[in-house]
C-alpha cells in the first residue's frame, strides 16, 4: 500500500475505534486502534500529518487500555505518543492514570 492509503486505512479504523469507545465497547476499540497503528507505522515518509495521527493513535489505545485494566501497557502507549510529542496532554494524563492504579 501506498502512504496515502495507509493514512486513509488509519483514519478509517481510528474513526471506528471511536465509535466503538463511545459504545464502550473498549476492546473492540483496542482492537481498532492497534490496527490503525499497525498501518501507520508502515509508512515509508514522516510528515506531520502522519506524526499527529501517531500520537492519537497512542492516546486513544491508552486510554481504551485504561478502561479494560491493562494499566502497564497504557503507560507503555503513552510513552509512546510523549516520545513524538512531549507536549501531549491527553498522554500525560493517561500515563498519570494508569500509573496511580
Amino acid at each position: 500500500m501506498s502512504d496515502p492509503e495507509l493514512l486513509k486505512v488509519s483514519l478509517r479504523q481510528k474513526d471506528d475505534g471511536n465509535i466503538k469507545f463511545k459504545e464502550k465497547k473498549f476492546k473492540e476499540a483496542e482492537g481498532l486502534y492497534r490496527d490503525a497503528l499497525g498501518h501507520i507505522i508502515t509508512c515509508k515518509l514522516a510528515n506531520a500529518e502522519i506524526s499527529k495521527l501517531t500520537v492519537i493513535l497512542h492516546q486513544n489505545l491508552a486510554t481504551s487500555l485504561n478502561y479494560t485494566g491493562d494499566h502497564a501497557e497504557a503507560v507503555t502507549q503513552c510513552t509512546a505518543a510523549m516520545a513524538i510529542d512531549d507536549k501531549s496532554w491527553k498522554a500525560h494524563y493517561q500515563r498519570g492514570v494508569a500509573q496511580m492504579k
